[in-house]
């Protein structure tokens, strides 16, 4: 489909060579000969760059950029004149105009720059989704808890979101969830128009971190011949993620040091300090305690980084978690196969309650993608989808209260919850991951008196 562009000129000859000029299979024009008639075809077609003219019979170009980019912050406006004073330049480009060209200007130019703003724009776009679905995904109302301390945990990290200075250090086991909650924290943060830059700093060479983090100058090394800049950079009014931080060398974690207290750093090879404001998000699952005993860890480090201090807890230590978070990732995992959303069968949600989860929220999730699969028709996820290991009880501990029936524990599972909340019906089916209407009816089942709220 062709995409509009609209050209506000008052000069006939000027709108005739440029529709003669721009049409193609690609591009559609729209023409205006005056400022009202560019505005109501703006209106109406929205195009994808505009063309305009500064000296209209009805009002100044200036004030038809002005309006158009208070409709559209993301307008792609390309302002071409007979003028060449710096004063409307500089004044065309501080509302928003894309370019400045002077007439006569070169057509085949003024096309490929035409072509240049649409897919500037539909990257925008694009990145726009993209990131708006990334902050509803990884969002503090994602990680809705029947757990008290992992309430605790929540309720903490939303603090620190509204402090965007403050460094944060996330420990836990491995699969947890480390990097969802710093993703949380920077989507609910003033910070989350900036960009969220992570990097495992286990993954990463000795001899290339220093570079991967504060970027290099041309020459800085043999293969260095152009400057690059690093992570710190690249996450300027954002925030810089370091997984596995403990893993870094100690000779490293001083560069570190000085980066996160002073706010700037030297990139390899390079003389000039180069200031930032950037928040770093750490995370690791060592024992950090240990790791200063056996000087693997530098103490003043470590402070530093736990200025905002976060453990979340194994999800064996939260097994009224473990049905709320399995139904919300069947949905997604259901959602990713483009098949119909799987909801476990009594037995199955009897074994995912008993297992112990020692690689926690990233092992229930490769589980359940698993089990998904095998599942290949039907809406209930069957309990010999599941493998051996969670299906047989004597093959791992129990996560406490294992025996019983399902309904039992499902009962004692939502009478928690229910006293954990203050027995307010919308924020308990929130902390459950169900419809008001289904709680209604399972506290009813079980003998529950429930609070209109």
């Amino acid at each position: 489909m062709p995409r509009r562009i609209l050209v506000i000129d008052d000069d006939p000859a000027i709108r005739r060579s440029l529709d003669y000029a721009l049409s193609d299979s690609n591009l559609k024009v729209s023409l205006a000969g005056t400022a009202a008639e560019g505005l109501a075809a703006y209106q109406r077609d929205t195009p994808a760059a505009v063309v305009l003219d500064l000296f209209l019979p009805d009002r100044h170009g200036l004030e038809v950029l002005r309006e158009i980019r208070e409709k559209d912050s993301e307008a792609a406006v390309i302002v071409v004149t007979a003028s060449d004073k710096l004063r409307d330049a500089v004044e065309a480009m501080k509302l928003g105009a894309i370019e400045y060209m002077v007439k006569p200007y070169d057509v085949e130019a003024l096309r490929m720059l035409i072509h240049q703003a649409i897919r500037t724009k539909r990257e925008r776009m694009e990145l726009g989704a993209q990131r708006k679905s990334q902050i509803g995904r990884y969002s503090f109302e994602a990680m809705a808890t029947a757990n008290s301390e992992m309430k605790a945990v929540v309720d903490f990290a939303v603090k620190l979101a509204q402090n965007p200075t403050v460094t944060v250090l996330i420990e836990g086991e491995t699969g947890v969830g480390k990097e969802f909650m710093a993703r949380a924290i920077h989507n609910a943060s003033p910070r989350a128009d900036g960009a969220f830059v992570a990097i495992s700093c286990a993954a990463i060479p000795e001899a290339l971190l220093e570079s991967e983090l504060f970027g290099h100058e041309a020459g800085a090394f043999t293969d260095a011949r152009t400057r690059k800049a690093g992570l710190f950079e690249l996450a300027e009014d954002g925030t810089l993620f370091l997984d596995e931080v403990a893993e870094m060398s100690t000779g490293m974690q001083a560069k570190l040091l000085r980066a996160v207290e002073t706010k700037s750093f030297r990139r390899v090879g390079g003389t000039d300090d180069i200031s930032v404001d950037t928040r770093i998000i750490s995370a690791t699952n060592m024992d950090l305690d240990r790791a200063m005993r056996e000087k693997r860890m530098r103490e003043d480090l470590y402070y530093r980084l736990k200025a905002g201090h976060i453990r979340i807890p194994p999800l064996r230590e939260r097994p009224e978690d473990v049905l709320s978070l399995a139904g919300s990732l069947l949905g997604d995992i259901c959602r990713e196969l483009g098949r119909t959303v799987l909801v476990p069968s009594d037995d199955a949600g009897k074994a995912l309650l008993s297992y112990r989860w020692p690689g926690n929220i990233r092992e229930l999730r490769n589980v359940l993608e698993r089990a998904a699969i095998l599942q290949e028709t039907g809406e209930v996820l069957e309990a010999d989808r599941l493998p051996a290991e969670i299906r047989n009880p004597g093959s791992g501990a129990l996560a406490g209260g294992g025996s019983g029936s399902l309904e039992e524990m499902e009962r004692d599972h939502i009478l928690r919850a229910y006293e954990e909340h203050g027995k307010k019906i919308t924020l308990v089916a929130k902390a459950l991951g169900i419809s008001r209407t289904t709680l209604y009816e399972k506290l009813k089942k079980y003998g529950i008196a429930a609070d209109k709220k």
